[in-house]
């Protein structure tokens, strides 16, 4: 594979594989070799091993510089793979989002779609059929971005042709939403409200003001949390989805409930989930099981206070938000808080 580099065979350190001190601009044209090595790597690494096997030279020097003539690739054998490989990271959420992607292009096009019948006129059409389905701009939105990171990958593999790469001019739109956040006096309320003791809607709003006493904590990263989290008065974790570390002033609200679900036997906080010695997969599905309870109930309190807006877990969320906001701080503190970028359009959203 051409490097795009010629120099005379004394400037070359045979040993190190690199340009040695006798050429003059040694340093540019090594941080350049590196590069191509690096962008090889990621591709070879991207490779089921067994497709790297089956290649023959030729042919997996064609699939790392793009030139061969892209392969007639099965759209769902494709984003199977990547599938697999964002199960095998433990990263389930971002997983599910390309199987429920995958299998709304399936339904409008069929199984035998190859990742080449991909091109700008496939890309309204699909649209149209989401469209035509009911389904929302936003949620429309999440798929497209789907298919985009697929082909994205697959244009990186050699496997999709990038002349017909629909996204060089489909823009991906999305709208506001209706804020889904609550006033501080109508969380007084939700506080304050008559509920029995021990009750499924007691629980579910105990877990709502965890969430909102934790800086609107993901429903999975709560019940993940474990005793030695708790440390020096504040609740240390990383978010599973990101990837960040959090660290939180433990407020007396959090200690309380926390104190209510103490349980000697546990390494966990909120026991009540039953997550101990479990899977990485089986704790998303013991989570999506939790979140879909709690909701549930919390919808009948909400209902209970007459409010306008449904009341879920990411109200909670929300309402932390805004509830900053009107406090005085800044977008760009909420943004970190909520573990989204300075200045990010989806802070403006929640706010």
């Amino acid at each position: 594979i051409p490097t795009g580099v010629k120099i005379d065979c004394s400037q070359w350190d045979n040993h190190r594989c690199k340009v040695n001190r006798k050429h003059p601009n040694q340093k540019e044209l090594n941080i350049h070799l590196q590069g191509n090595l690096v962008e090889f790597e990621e591709k070879l690494i991207q490779l089921e091993p067994r497709l790297v096997e089956e290649k023959g030279v030729t042919q997996l020097k064609q699939l790392l510089t793009g030139n061969s003539t892209p392969e007639k690739v099965l759209l769902r054998e494709f984003a199977q793979e990547h599938i697999e490989h964002l199960q095998a990271q433990n990263r389930f959420g971002n997983a599910q989002s390309f199987v429920t992607a995958t299998n709304r292009l399936i339904e409008y096009a069929g199984s035998n779609t190859l990742i080449n019948d991909i091109d700008y006129a496939f890309i309204l059409r699909f649209e149209r059929f989401l469209t035509s389905k009911g389904i929302t701009a936003n949620s429309t939105a999440a798929y497209m971005r789907a298919v985009r990171a697929l082909l994205n990958k697959a244009g990186k593999l050699g496997v999709a042709d990038s002349n017909i790469y629909p996204f060089k001019h489909y823009t991906i739109r999305t709208e506001r939403t209706p804020s889904r956040s609550e006033s501080a006096d109508t969380l007084k309320r939700l506080h304050s409200l008559e509920l029995e003791y021990g009750s499924e809607k007691y629980h579910a709003r105990n877990i709502f003001f965890l969430i909102f006493g934790l800086i609107g904590i993901s429903f999975i990263d709560l019940i993940s949390l474990k005793k030695s989290d708790l440390k020096d008065g504040r609740i240390n974790y990383k978010r599973k989805k990101t990837g960040k570390l959090y660290t939180i002033k433990l407020q007396p609200i959090v200690a309380s409930i926390l104190h209510q679900y103490s349980d000697e036997k546990s390494t966990y906080l909120l026991p009540q989930f039953r997550i101990e010695n479990a899977r990485p997969d089986q704790v998303r599905h013991l989570s999506n099981l939790g979140l879909k309870r709690t909701n549930r109930y919390l919808k009948q309190v909400g209902k209970e206070l007459e409010l306008h807006n449904t009341l879920t877990t990411y109200v909670a969320r929300y309402s932390w938000a805004n509830i900053a906001k009107n406090l005085g701080y800044s977008k760009d503190l909420i943004a970190e808080a909520l573990g989204h970028n300075y200045g990010n359009q989806v802070t403006g959203i929640y706010l």
